[in-house]
């Protein structure tokens, strides 16, 4: 099961009117499509627009609402950090501001290099405030978890990222719109950002970045607060199943191990444009010798959209075909099913999320097929698939592989 994160798009007029991925050649993924069944998948549900984190939950079977407290909890468990009860948690960007706090970068150029990182992290560890600590975990690339720990904290807490494309905007300041019982921890956490970018501002790291033109890292930006998450295991629902996780992201990996999985990744597995897309594969077929179902990630289909780089996002839509021809080459088409779908869509000129939904196929020895015959967003649209969600995907997976229980006698 592959799933190439924000993979659904919209009609781009500098692509004749195509999406990337109808743009894009896809002779490996054309060929299991038209031999498999297809559709438009809603990961949630029509209409809703999802996170990374909802859009995988609902494709690794769940229906999120009664376990989610929000982003940071998976965050944290994806960097390594227990949750203890009254800890409130945080996914947050390393990012770039001006003196005045408008935002001049969220991902303070995509920062990745871990000697920077480490510097920085280092240098704002032994920050407390109002009997509060705080532990800050490095995560793919520009991103991070934070962690509140101290007595009487709130789990909601406002956003202080303004969101994507908004550079420009200034930082939110969470005092402002905090509702009552927030004011705290809302106050706690504005001190502690504003400390840590005292420290970052002039901090030798930043400085070197300068000379090298670079932009610095300078403050964190937060956002999706939550308590701890605690998910039912994926094999109380389909008892026997073995299913691995291969991705660059941790925060992919993380969710995979909260739900019961095994999680792989390795340095060349990134979560941006580097990342080794045929060692994916190679590490696909190795676990498919003792797995059941293995589930691989690709996350830079999701930053082409959020950057507006939809030749980009062809290309590495075309790197994902070549990872299907490989794993084709060397698996049993009479003895194993194939599966592409996306956690949700990000369309190149919204550079958000949208609640479209997603291209995807299931294709297998005895699996009922339809008339689809290109993999597309408009070609998929007929097929028999059309309007699952996420979790009833997986649920077909599983009743193919032999783990779905009947209901009834």
């Amino acid at each position: 099961m592959l799933i190439a994160d924000g993979l659904g798009d919209r009609p781009i007029p500098s692509l004749g009117n195509k999406t990337p991925l109808e743009y894009a050649s896809t002779p490996t993924l054309d060929e299991l499509c038209k031999n498999g069944i297809s559709g438009l998948i809603h990961p949630y549900r029509p209409g809703a627009k999802c996170g990374t984190d909802w859009g995988h939950l609902c494709l690794f079977g769940y229906d999120p609402a009664p376990f989610y407290t929000g982003r940071g909890s998976i965050e944290a468990a994806s960097a390594g950090i227990r949750l203890q009860e009254g800890d409130v948690a945080f996914r947050g960007n390393f990012a770039t501001v001006a003196d005045d706090f408008t935002v001049a970068d969220r991902r303070a150029g995509r920062i990745s290099e871990k000697e920077d990182i480490d510097a920085l992290l280092e240098a704002i560890q032994d920050i407390t405030i109002d009997g509060c600590s705080f532990l800050v975990r490095s995560l793919t690339e520009h991103r991070l978890a934070l962690v509140m720990r101290g007595a009487g904290l709130s789990g909601k807490v406002a956003n202080t990222d303004p969101g994507t494309a908004c550079e420009g905007q200034p930082v939110n300041d969470p005092r402002s719109s905090c509702a009552s019982g927030e004011e705290r921890t809302a106050r706690i956490l504005w001190e502690f950002l504003q400390e840590v970018h005292a420290r970052w501002q002039d901090h030798p790291v930043n400085q070197r970045r300068l000379a090298q033109g670079k932009l610095p890292a300078n403050f964190i930006l937060t956002r999706g607060s939550g308590s701890a998450i605690v998910l039912p295991p994926f094999a109380a629902r389909f008892p026997g199943a073995r299913v691995a996780c291969i991705a660059g992201d941790v925060t992919i990996t993380g969710i995979a191990e909260m739900c019961g999985f095994e999680g792989y990744t390795q340095s060349s597995f990134t979560g941006g444009f580097d990342s080794d897309y045929a060692g994916k594969a190679r590490k696909a077929v190795e676990l498919l010798q003792d797995h059941d179902l293995v589930i691989v990630h690709v996350k830079a289909t999701d930053l082409c959209g959020h950057d507006d780089l939809p030749l980009k996002k062809a290309e590495v839509i075309e790197k994902i075909d070549g990872m299907y021809r490989y794993i084709l080459e060397n698996t049993d088409p009479a003895a194993t099913y194939y599966i592409m779908t996306a956690d949700h869509s990000t369309p190149c000129q919204y550079r958000e999320h949208s609640a479209d939904p997603v291209p995807s196929f299931f294709c297998g020895p005895d699996v009922r097929t339809d008339s689809v015959q290109h993999y597309g967003e408009r070609a998929c649209g007929a097929g028999l698939l059309n309007q699952y969600t996420g979790a009833q995907l997986m649920a077909t997976i599983m009743d193919y592989l032999g783990f779905n229980p009947k209901f009834g006698a």
